[in-house]
């Protein structure tokens, strides 16, 4: 066509100049023909690529080697394609993926295709709590607001109203937010379910206590009594463990009743904690995600939370006067 229309605009160009005219090229832009967009053909590359065992292993394998290489989002995007052409997988190696996906989303700030497949994961089996904490991980974890996570929130407290982890990732946002009261509400429901779950009742004796902080609150005295009620539930729960102490002193100390705060400050001083098995992502203590080293591994003593009693407590020291004794307190427990 090009061809066709170059030889037109010469035999236009050799009659103009035979009757004595003046040839103006600009005047035959608009004479340029459009070129023929040719029909496409929607076919999916390489369509039998992943029928074979040797080709899904070695996207795996891709995977894994950009993760090692911390390219979270190019194995995010591997995955996220995967997903759409290779509808003919199988329920098991999709799902499979889509751990993957989720625990790749866990190292990124942006889960554009990783909160999709924690969400998948979480339709599956809506009342585990294992996927349930991988889905919060990944969300709390991300810099992005994700305007799906609400929405998707609430399709779920609809569709499962006994649904307990939903009650309390619920319950997160309304604190996170500053609303104590909606974060209240959805500790309450979830208690009304598992009464006897030291977290739940902690974080209700935590909302009853920012409540009270309320300047509007007529009745703050109670507020606090039923916060600290709960408080002591929890503590019970736990068996006394250093924990519980810690927490029910901050709450103390956050009050402004430093006096109990003290107490118990110093009950954690003199109780050593073992440690506790950490929480994984589903899937990551089988060897999927490649091994980090040493030096990034959690240090001994994680659950041990002497050093920030100790800190604590020399801020109360300090502020009261007695700066000799908030120096020792450091000097015993937060120095090496």
């Amino acid at each position: 066509m090009l061809a066709k229309w170059a030889a037109e605009k010469e035999e236009k160009k050799a009659a103009a100049l035979a009757a004595g005219l003046e040839w103006d090229s600009d005047n035959e832009e608009h004479d340029e023909p459009e070129p023929v967009e040719e029909p496409e053909i929607k076919v999916a590359p390489l369509p039998n690529l992943l029928k074979d065992e040797e080709h899904y292993q070695l996207v795996l394998q891709v995977c894994k080697a950009l993760l090692l290489l911390k390219r979270y989002w190019e194995a995010l995007e591997v995955v996220h394609h995967v997903l759409r052409i290779g509808s003919h997988l199988g329920r098991v190696k999709c799902d499979e993926l889509r751990a993957l996906g989720a625990q790749i989303a866990y190292k990124t700030k942006d889960v554009k295709y990783g909160y999709d497949c924690v969400r998948y994961m979480v339709q599956q089996r809506p009342y585990s709590f294992s996927m349930w904490n991988a889905y919060y991980q990944v969300v709390s974890r991300s810099e992005v607001r994700l305007p799906k996570h609400s929405k998707y929130m609430l399709s779920v407290r609809g569709k499962y109203p006994d649904c307990v982890p939903a009650m309390v990732i619920c319950g997160h946002q309304y604190a996170m937010i500053s609303q104590p009261q909606g974060a209240l509400r959805e500790y309450l429901q979830a208690y009304r379910v598992q009464p006897d779950d030291p977290f739940i009742n902690l974080c209700i004796g935590v909302s009853f206590i920012n409540l009270s902080l309320g300047f509007r609150l007529s009745n703050r005295n109670q507020t606090i009594l039923q916060g600290f009620a709960f408080l002591y539930n929890y503590q019970r729960l736990c068996k006394f463990n250093q924990e519980s102490h810690y927490n029910l002193a901050r709450a103390f100390h956050h009050v402004g009743l430093v006096q109990l705060a003290v107490n118990y400050y110093e009950k954690v001083l003199v109780m050593v904690e073992k440690d506790c098995p950490l929480v994984l992502l589903p899937n990551e203590s089988t060897g999927f995600l490649p091994v980090e080293s040493d030096e990034k591994l959690p240090y001994a003593g994680h659950c041990d939370v002497r050093r920030e009693a100790a800190h604590n407590l020399h801020l109360i020291y300090k502020k009261s006067g007695a700066p000799d004794l908030a120096r020792q307190v450091l000097r015993d427990h937060c120095t090496f």
